[in-house]
């Protein structure tokens, strides 16, 4: 009895600190909101990094060592929570929003690769009635959207077991092309020869990169000479071409079935879930009410706490991060790119944006889309 009297004593007492926190936060963003005002009129920057690094020391003088690390993370969040509400009276423009949604224009869907790769397979499920233009690199696609060639494309950018696909992340930002779809597709990746082999005749295999990887575990098994290059169609063709038995290619069974050639091992992916998502991209934004996710891009100063200030207002309003992926811009210097979950008219999200991008050096909406699955 004597311990759980004492247990709801200290339980009121820390109702008692609660409250009084709570209610010297409210002053203090009460504080907050008059500084947003005040650099608002001087046009002066949200965040002052060296003002906030001074409040920090201030603080931890007088804090206990076991106390020192606890005490500089709420003070942190405090600071992140200010400069929300310094952003929230602010007229930030983004320079970022998106476009007025448009139909993707009808025409000609490109992929990379040959009949038989797995970008024409994604293509004929997202669009099953538009004629396919291949072509032998991702960045050929893009180059197509943009002189008008093709009305859009179908790439691959990530793979449930071997991750992202940097090439195409740097030409999105690099070709400002919108993401307006998506798709994962399952990969089974087979092995292919022309009739008559068997895996004994075989000393060669040939594939791209990210298939060759996601079927580590069964090449190990044999010792093959393993050659990459640019679409697993274009192995099956060459394959074809080649008519030797010694040769074989990693690629789906419908490659076999257009070049002619055998499936000598099925579904020898390491993962047999395997799966890669594809994104449609084109030259102008596509969304509506049914949209799901939103993508974007943003570099940040090359400092501490610098990823984080992006990243806190998505979280302070509740919105979900799905993914985060970061390519190397120069020697120290990263730019991010990342999946929101949400939809383009969420309540709240233009505000959140808005002051993420604030704390960014350079931000950018990539597309916002709904998402499918491989029927």
């Amino acid at each position: 009895m004597k311990t759980t009297t004492r247990l709801t004593e200290l339980r009121e007492q820390m109702n008692d600190v609660t409250q009084k926190i709570v209610d010297l936060f409210q002053e203090r963003q009460n504080i907050s909101e008059e500084i947003g005002k005040e650099k608002e009129k001087n046009n002066l920057a949200i965040l002052d990094l060296n003002r906030e690094n001074e409040v920090i020391e201030n603080v931890l003088k007088d804090v206990s060592d076991a106390n020192k690390m606890t005490t500089t993370i709420l003070v942190r969040e405090l600071l992140a929570l200010s400069r929300l509400k310094q952003s929230s009276n602010l007229e930030l423009s983004r320079g970022n929003d998106l476009p007025k949604s448009e139909p993707i224009p009808e025409g000609p869907v490109a992929f990379q690769g040959v009949p038989g790769a797995w970008g024409e397979q994604a293509a004929g499920k997202l669009f099953p009635d538009r004629e396919v233009i291949e072509c032998e690199y991702f960045e050929d696609v893009f180059a197509k959207i943009k002189n008008g060639e093709a009305a859009c494309g179908v790439v691959p950018i990530e793979n449930s077991r071997t991750g992202a696909i940097g090439e195409v992340y740097d030409l999105l930002r690099k070709n400002s092309c919108y993401i307006v779809g998506q798709m994962w597709v399952k990969i089974r990746q087979s092995l292919l020869g022309v009739p008559g082999t068997t895996l004994h005749d075989v000393r060669e295999i040939l594939s791209h990169r990210e298939a060759l990887n996601q079927c580590g575990r069964f090449l190990k098994k044999y010792n093959w000479d393993l050659f990459e290059v640019s679409n697993t169609a274009v192995a099956a063709k060459t394959v074809t071409e080649r008519g030797e038995k010694r040769v074989a290619a990693i690629g789906s069974r419908r490659a076999a079935e257009l070049y002619g050639l055998e499936v000598l091992e099925d579904n020898i992916s390491d993962d047999l879930n395997n799966r890669t998502r594809f994104i449609v991209i084109a030259a102008k934004p596509c969304y509506d009410e049914n949209s799901t996710m939103m993508s974007v891009t943003f570099s940040t100063q090359h400092r501490s706490g610098a990823l984080a200030a992006v990243l806190e207002p998505i979280g302070l309003y509740n919105i979900n991060l799905s993914r985060i992926e970061s390519r190397p811009v120069s020697p120290g210097s990263y730019r991010f790119f990342a999946d929101i979950e949400t939809s383009p008219f969420a309540n709240g999200l233009d505000e959140a944006i808005a002051t993420a991008a604030s704390q960014a050096e350079y931000f950018e909406i990539l597309g916002c889309y709904d998402t499918k699955e491989e029927e």
